[in-house]
């Protein structure tokens, strides 16, 4: 059976909503599972000469496998044009860039996949993350967690592309990174899709592999 995570109601916890009140300004930064960002979620700060990113703000704990885990969504610099979700046109916009995972118990994960969502406001039509030449639009990224227990958090991990196929770590459209100081995955797109300021909301779902 499927372990789908969802959000909390924050209205009914007060310490959550106090700790969603915290903001963090890094480039890198975190948006809260299935939980509306609200207005402030698209602001721009400098990145080079000319040009932004669009930043969302907020914080996310949740749990899976056991263990909880912190999803950090990275934008692109503001070189994007095109149309958003509701079909408007945008120009000089960030795409989401890259997707982190700290606090991923591999151990606990062991044998299982987690595959994850973007959502815009009020759909349950995933974004579309990235461009796959074997299968053109991606709405999806899936980590696949080896059920051996004693391989090194560097090499446990592996990718599916856009058609359920095993890349390893990297197959030219995503790529797959860990980071042994700060023990911190991170899933990078190539072509990136997903504009920053459409994503409302991320899912995440566990399964066994």
């Amino acid at each position: 059976m499927n372990d789908r995570v969802f959000e909390e109601d924050p209205s009914s916890d007060p310490k959550l909503v106090r700790r969603q009140r915290r903001v963090d300004l890094g480039i890198g930064v975190s948006l809260i599972v299935f939980a509306v960002l609200g207005a402030t979620y698209a602001q721009s700060i400098s990145l080079n000469s000319n040009n932004t990113v669009e930043f969302g703000q907020g914080a996310v704990t949740l749990k899976a496998c056991d263990s909880f885990i912190s999803i950090s969504l990275n934008p692109s610099a503001a070189i994007y044009s095109g149309f958003n979700y509701s079909g408007e046109t945008y120009t000089s916009a960030s795409r989401v860039k890259s997707i982190q995972f700290s606090g991923l118990d591999t151990k606990a994960c062991a044998g299982r996949s987690i595959k994850v969502n973007l959502y815009p406001e009020n759909s349950t039509s995933a974004l579309s993350l990235f461009t796959d030449g074997t299968s053109a639009n991606v709405d999806r990224t899936i980590l696949v967690i080896n059920p051996d227990k004693s391989l090194d958090r560097s090499v446990v991990i592996t990718l599916l592309n856009g058609l359920d196929q095993n890349i390893g770590s990297s197959d030219g459209y995503q790529t797959l990174s860990y980071n042994s100081s700060n023990a911190i995955y991170t899933i990078e797109f190539t072509s990136p899709l997903a504009l920053m300021s459409d994503v409302s909301r991320v899912g995440v779902e566990t399964y066994k592999t």
